[in-house]
């Protein structure tokens, strides 16, 4: 791909050879001829790549033959080009020997059905879906076009899955929610989990991922989602559009999270809380039940806002100096 060409489709403005062709993505550090970098300072050493996309600020030249394409955002511009150079791998239809379809499923054009996948009674699934090796797909499920299931993952029953959806290999969808009931004399009773998970369309989900079915209603994960690996979404959550979630978070049931939150690594959410539109809760951070966290950066447990966790955390820090100073008073008062 040739350096202009890499300019009309980030908008940028190119500054030196545009016949430069370019083939890889590469780190600033480590690119080299045929390979395109991205500089995220104004003031970065560009190396050898052959082509670096810089900051409009930029006011440095094209050196020995390379080019720089300045673009408002670099980094969003190298995915960009990276999605480019570096397609995804892509399926023709296929259906191996060893995979089971029921007679009552419904499969679209262009499907690719790898080894030991299985798709149950009445099930329908979309054009260009590709379920790699052991993907399984309950009863009346319905998934979309353009979808990959990689390797094990699991679909249950009755659940649906929109278009452009992506499972990572071991994400299990629609398990019953962990929800019981204790009689008197102390024994717990399944309370019933028949409802179902919805996935928006263009939502990404990572590695391990558990998403429980709603137990009288649904779980939804809204459209442009994306979701780490091993997160817990349990029964009636609902989660808004272009949420970003992180590794190892754990979300309680009927818990409602809306549209563009961050939510960071191993945050856990108490049960019926409410995460508002454009929240952002840091790492390890505790949100208690039924709490309402409004937009904003929050951090700690339990969670709240940025400015008073900082607090917070500098007295904490000063406890020992405190006490030092305590003790010397006594001394000079002679306790």
């Amino acid at each position: 791909m040739k350096t202009r060409e890499i300019a009309e489709v980030v908008g940028g403005e190119l500054v030196g050879d545009g016949e430069v062709e370019v083939s890889r993505v590469a780190a600033l550090g480590h690119a080299g001829a045929g390979e395109i970098a991205f500089a995220d300072k104004s003031d970065a050493e560009l190396g050898e790549a052959s082509c670096v996309l810089v900051g409009r600020g930029y006011d440095g030249p094209a050196r020995g033959g390379r080019s720089v394409i300045k673009v408002d955002d670099p980094k969003l511009a190298f995915a960009r080009v990276g999605a480019i150079l570096h397609p995804s791998k892509r399926y023709e239809a296929e259906r191996h020997s060893s995979a089971v379809v029921s007679e009552s499923a419904t499969i679209g054009k262009g499907v690719f059905l790898g080894a030991f996948t299985c798709v149950g009674d009445g099930s329908t699934i979309g054009d260009g879906t590709v379920l790699r090796a052991g993907a399984k797909v309950g009863d009346n499920v319905r998934v979309g076009s353009n979808c990959v299931l990689h390797l094990n993952v699991f679909v249950e029953d009755a659940c649906t899955i929109g278009d452009n959806v992506i499972l990572h290999s071991g994400v299990v969808i629609g398990t019953p929610g962990f929800g019981f009931v204790r009689d008197k004399q102390g024994e717990y009773h399944q309370f019933p989990q028949i409802g179902t998970v919805v996935i928006e369309d263009n939502v990404e989900i990572g590695a391990n991922t558990c998403i429980d079915r709603g137990a009288l209603g649904e779980t939804r994960i809204g459209e442009g989602t994306k979701i780490d690996n091993l997160v817990q979404i349990a029964h009636n959550v609902c989660i808004g559009k272009r949420v970003v979630i992180a590794a190892q978070t754990g979300i309680s049931g009927s818990t409602v999270i809306e549209d563009d939150c961050v939510i960071g690594g191993q945050v856990g959410m108490g049960d019926h809380a409410t995460v508002k539109s454009g929240a952002i809760i840091g790492s390890q951070a505790g949100v208690l039940p039924g709490k309402i966290v409004r937009a904003g950066v929050w951090w700690g447990t339990p969670v709240q806002p940025l400015d008073e966790y900082k607090r917070q955390n500098a007295m904490v820090k000063s406890l020992a100096r405190l006490r030092d100073e305590v003790k010397e008073l006594k001394k000079k008062l002679g306790g």
